[in-house]
């Protein structure tokens, strides 16, 4: 009696906690600030933004940035075309907290400052700002049974010889 009740309290938390992180999968729009660096290492260039504040980023349920990517290559875009670097690579910093957004640049700052075989310069918020994305979300579609190729059954050399002789 007491296992089947333990049983089945632990079946129901199991399904109140599925449900509760199935809810939860969906992003949601949030102020966030980012900035960017770019570095071109063949050039030995780098490039950092301003902290800049993106009121509509889509944030997941992991705290991560939708989309990433799509930030990335703008800053990419925008230092290949307007500061002349070949091919840099860009990185995204962000977060909620405003704080700890400035300290991270700061840090990053005086990182590559200090840095004497470097080029190291600020991209001005009057040149460059970050657009917030469209969220997209990712469909996964499983196959139908039409969609699905059956394929032929492979045939051996036994049937291969019948077939031959006929």
């Amino acid at each position: 009696m007491r296992n089947r009740l333990l049983s089945t309290l632990l079946l129901v938390l199991m399904l109140a906690v599925g449900t509760a992180s199935a809810a939860q999968k969906e992003p949601r729009v949030q102020k966030v600030y980012m900035f960017g660096f770019g570095a071109s290492l063949t050039d030995s260039l780098a490039r950092q933004t301003q902290v800049q504040v993106v009121d509509s980023a889509w944030i997941d349920a992991h705290k991560l940035l939708v989309d990433r990517m799509l930030y990335s290559i703008q800053l990419q875009f925008y230092l290949e075309q307007n500061e002349g670097m070949k091919n840099p690579l860009c990185t995204i910093y962000f977060d909620t907290n405003e704080r700890k957004v400035n300290k991270l640049w700061h840090k990053i700052k005086k990182r590559y400052e200090a840095e004497p075989m470097l080029k190291y310069a600020e991209v001005p918020a009057t040149q460059f700002r970050f657009t917030a994305e469209q969220y997209r979300p990712v469909i996964t579609e499983e196959p139908t049974d039409a969609a699905v190729k059956t394929e032929a059954p492979k045939q051996t050399k036994k049937t291969d010889k019948k077939a031959a002789k006929k």
